[in-house]
């Protein structure tokens, strides 16, 4: 357990946040993920965090074991296909981490994983957040709409990105 990450983690304001997505661009991302939708049987989700809790600081739990924390708790698993994705987004720690269930897994190889993030990383270095998030769910999206094309589903995961 880092000091230096539990103090980042602690004095973190929740303005960043809004800074970088205001409500603005909340509805936006809400607006891409369920265009990203009509092309996929997929489902995708956004979550926000300012900071991990204190508990998972003293565990010392990383970002990809929060995201996958995250993935199961807000139900982003529940699909008919095991299609579901998230894109977990940390402020404190400036982590993205993408979150595939295993279907979606098999189907999106690691590189193309790591040039999503890539630019995404690019993006927000411009301050184009909101751009970097919807980029990355239309190239998840094309990636995913030849092994899972859009078919009538039920909507199981919500599209508006979650701020914790």
């Amino acid at each position: 357990m880092s000091i230096g990450r539990i103090l980042k983690h602690w004095v973190m304001s929740p303005v960043p946040v809004t800074l970088a997505f205001p409500q603005s661009s909340l509805d936006a991302v809400t607006k891409c993920i369920e265009e990203c939708e009509q092309q996929t049987s997929a489902e995708f989700r956004l979550i926000i965090e300012r900071s991990i809790p204190s508990k998972g600081l003293r565990e010392n739990i990383t970002d990809a074991q929060r995201a996958k924390e995250l993935f199961g708790r807000y139900g982003v698993w529940d699909t008919e296909d095991n299609n579901g994705v998230l894109i977990y987004l940390n402020l404190s720690d400036r982590a993205i981490e993408i979150y595939l269930d295993r279907g979606a897994a098999r189907e999106v190889r690691q590189t193309q994983l790591d040039d999503i993030v890539k630019q995404m990383e690019i993006a927000f270095a411009d301050k184009k957040f909101e751009e970097g998030v919807c980029q990355a769910f239309r190239s998840l999206a094309a990636i995913l709409s030849k092994p899972f094309p859009n078919k009538p589903v039920q909507d199981p995961v919500p599209n508006t990105p979650v701020v914790l």
